[in-house]
């Protein structure tokens, strides 16, 4: 079962607990907390149910990209529909609901959808809803138009007051981790105006949790220090709570700020609005988790590997007492030893790659860890929550070679950069086959008025994964655009960081990967909108050329 720990949980004031309902059940949960961290810490691992089929879904990430954990927060004129309970702050009084079922969460006659799904597949709206063309008024759209959408529309006036406010500035940087912090820094050294924005409450990105060290400091020490340094110039302006929304024409950008989100009814604005006018901007906006996809993967207790430790370490929170890893990168062997640390069982880290993985595979079976090479998950087993796996090899169809019991399972496919911002305004985008990603192409960037580009990606958005590489790009590409906007030619001294040596992922689309239909038609791409990987192929199979289809 999932519970608070007794230790850890860097982010939370235990001094300060907190009480929220959760479908009319009263919570607790701490300062610091988020929803998810909350309910998890309750043992509350069914959230919602999904979008199309109605299957219970659970928390699967920690952040922004958090596709099942989504619910109505607030009441009347405070309520709001869809909002992610990984990125709401937990704060006495709160009141949050479950959505998309009927009569109940835990008891959804929706889930009918499920047995049918075989007569539901890719296609089958354009086909089945142009015939006979009268029905289309009269039956089908009334029908569709019923069951379409997640959450409810508000129906009381909006309560809250929210405000916008103008910005200017030479240099815009997005994203707080150490890249946004190095680049500031580098940017800020230059004489000119710099905004920072940060979308969370705090700073420092991943780079605490993973036990990254710079210039032999423990991030967190390093972060205090470039924080600090940054809060007494001038000519920098930083924000947390702070979301980069959106790029624009003529160095316009858009952020949001949630003010009162956390305080509701201390009297200041929910949200403010920044509309800000610079000459350069840098996205230091990190980088997300990619999931696996076998049979299960979907099932309440699958979730990412690094959402998994951020629980653990930032706000003491165990999602279960016994967690399966698996994955195809040595990313996700910080989650084992995490655990191990934390005083909790793994039983076996799945890794697909043959050859297995560098030092920190090495500390894990230094650790007592076990660790099967080659290997994948047949299938997870459970309904409402995970109560174990079958472990198959990877290069095989799916036979079971052991099955193992587990209310957790940490998945990892890899790293890929978010690159939204940069897309926003026209970026382009390469391939990485050695890292299976896409990044930015900097040859192809946003362009402005005079021809010339005028957004910069930097880190792990950029598509370097490694710590010394990531602070090393930040300070270049901060430089390069304070430069760029009229600033002096002065350089800060490089932060230095120190890595673990990491051997290459192993791209792994499907597991295993001969998996049969019946194992394809439960292994799940799309939490949100519920599509698998048999849809894909026949959306292929069909002639559809985009996935948005």
């Amino acid at each position: 079962m999932s519970t608070r720990l007794a230790n850890y949980g860097r982010l939370i004031n235990r001094a300060k607990a907190v009480n929220f309902t959760f479908n009319g059940k009263v919570f607790n949960g701490f300062e610091g907390d988020t929803l998810a961290a909350s309910l998890l810490a309750n043992d509350q691992m069914l959230i919602g149910r999904s979008f199309k089929y109605h299957r219970p879904r659970g928390v699967v990430a920690s952040g922004g990209e958090e596709p099942n954990a989504l619910i109505n927060l607030g009441v009347e004129g405070h309520f709001e529909p869809n909002a992610r309970a990984t990125t709401t702050e937990t704060f006495n009084g709160l009141t949050a609901e479950s959505q998309n079922h009927f009569p109940s969460l835990e008891f959804d006659i929706g889930a009918i959808n499920s047995k049918l799904a075989r007569f539901l597949p890719a296609g089958f709206y354009y086909k089945m809803f142009i015939h006979p063309r009268s029905f289309w008024k009269h039956i089908y759209e009334p029908i569709i138009r019923k069951s379409a959408g997640l959450g409810k529309a508000p129906k009381s006036r909006d309560a809250d007051k929210y405000e916008h406010y103008y910005h200017f500035c030479e240099v815009m940087i997005v994203g707080g981790g150490i890249a946004g912090l190095q680049a500031a820094k580098s940017a800020a050294a230059t004489g000119v105006r710099v905004l920072l924005v940060e979308q969370t409450a705090h700073w420092g990105g991943r780079a605490p949790v993973d036990g990254v060290v710079i210039d032999g400091m423990p991030a967190q020490d390093w972060i205090t220090v470039t924080l600090a340094d940054l809060s007494v110039r001038d000519n920098v302006v930083i924000r947390n709570r702070t979301q980069g929304s959106g790029v624009y024409d003529h160095g316009y950008a858009l952020a949001y700020e949630r003010i009162a989100d956390h305080t509701p009814g201390d009297g200041r604005p929910r949200h403010r609005l920044w509309r800000v006018r610079c000459k350069q901007i840098v996205t230091a906006t990190g980088g997300i988790e990619r999931p696996l996809s076998f049979a299960g993967n979907d099932i309440p207790g699958v979730m990412l590997a690094a959402a998994v430790r951020d629980y653990v370490l930032n706000y003491g929170v165990s999602p279960g007492d016994r967690t399966v890893v698996v994955t195809n990168n040595d990313d996700a062997y910080r989650t084992a030893l995490t655990l191990k640390q934390a005083g909790l069982e793994v039983p076996v880290i799945l890794d697909a790659r043959a050859e297995g993985g560098g030092d920190l595979m090495g500390e894990a079976i230094a650790a007592g860890i076990r660790v099967e090479l080659g290997r994948g998950i047949a299938q997870v087993l459970g309904g409402k929550r995970v109560t174990g796996l079958q472990i198959c090899s990877q290069a095989g169809e799916g036979a079971v070679l052991e099955e193992i019991g587990c209310d957790v399972v940490a998945m990892s496919g890899g790293w890929s950069p978010v690159v939204h911002l940069w897309s926003h305004c026209g970026g382009k985008l390469n391939w990485d086959a050695d890292q299976a990603m896409f990044r930015p192409d900097p040859n192809q960037p946003p362009l402005g008025a005079d021809g010339a580009g005028f957004v910069r990606v930097a880190g792990l958005a950029n598509g370097h994964l490694r710590s010394a590489a990531i602070v090393a790009d930040a300070s270049a590409q901060g430089f390069a655009a304070a430069k760029a906007a009229g600033g002096t030619t002065k350089r800060v001294v490089l932060a230095k960081a120190e890595d673990f040596e990491e051997l290459p992922l192993s791209p792994v689309w499907l597991m295993p990967q001969g998996a049969s239909y019946k194992l394809r038609s439960k292994a799940w791409l799309d939490f949100q909108n519920d599509v698998k990987v048999t849809d894909v192929q026949l959306a292929a199979q069909e002639g559809f050329e985009s996935v948005e289809h």
